[in-house]
């Protein structure tokens, strides 16, 4: 199956669910779409993942942004954390029905996981809806050094990252990259911080 192809079937699959289930607040197809599946690909404009590379989406709720960076990215492993049940029903029968691999779905939440098997095991973490001093405290130890942790924000505020980043002095804010949300004037940042050393 094609990644459009995929992403169609992601797309309607979505709206059929939502329904009956609660994944998503949105409902109308054109909000889905840009708020949902072309936002969640906004950091492919910067980032050029490697084959191999494995990513964690850390609250990933219906799958974004993990699951739509998955399929516009086939190499690369991506694990996607989620506590709530609903959701990770849905993903699983998303990913079994699209076929996809190297991907896993972790049903828990970010501050219960903890030990060797989540120390330094990624090379980005993403996240879209938890806030950022949970990840930093609970999550930034499941980057290798030299990965990165990537946050979806609203408009830039460099000042604020410099506050949150004094008490981490193995991160490092590496970019603000604002992004205008496709066919809409609203103002989002990407903020990408770089683990310079384990935590």
């Amino acid at each position: 199956m094609g990644q459009i192809e995929s992403l169609l079937l992601y797309h309607s699959e979505l709206i059929r669910w939502n329904r009956k289930v609660n994944l998503t607040g949105l409902r109308a197809d054109r909000e889905i779409t840009t708020k949902h599946f072309l936002d969640s690909l906004t950091p492919l404009t910067f980032l050029r993942p490697a084959a191999g590379e494995r990513w964690i989406d850390v609250g990933t709720g219906a799958g974004f942004p993990g699951l739509v960076l998955k399929i516009a990215c086939p190499d690369v492993e991506m694990i996607l954390i989620e506590a709530t049940g609903k959701k990770v029903t849905f993903l699983h029968h998303l990913v079994g029905l699209l076929r996809l691999e190297g991907i896993s779905i972790v049903h828990d939440r970010l501050e219960h996981l903890r030990g060797p098997n989540w120390q330094q095991i990624c090379d980005l973490l993403i996240t879209r809806a938890l806030a950022p001093a949970s990840v930093l405290q609970n999550g930034a130890s499941f980057v290798r050094k030299g990965g990165r942790i990537l946050f979806f924000q609203g408009p830039p505020d460099p000042a604020r990252w410099e506050a949150e980043l004094k008490e981490y002095p193995r991160l490092i804010l590496e970019k603000i990259h604002p992004v205008t949300l496709p066919f809409t004037d609203e103002s989002r940042s990407l903020i990408l911080i770089k683990v310079t050393g384990s935590l």
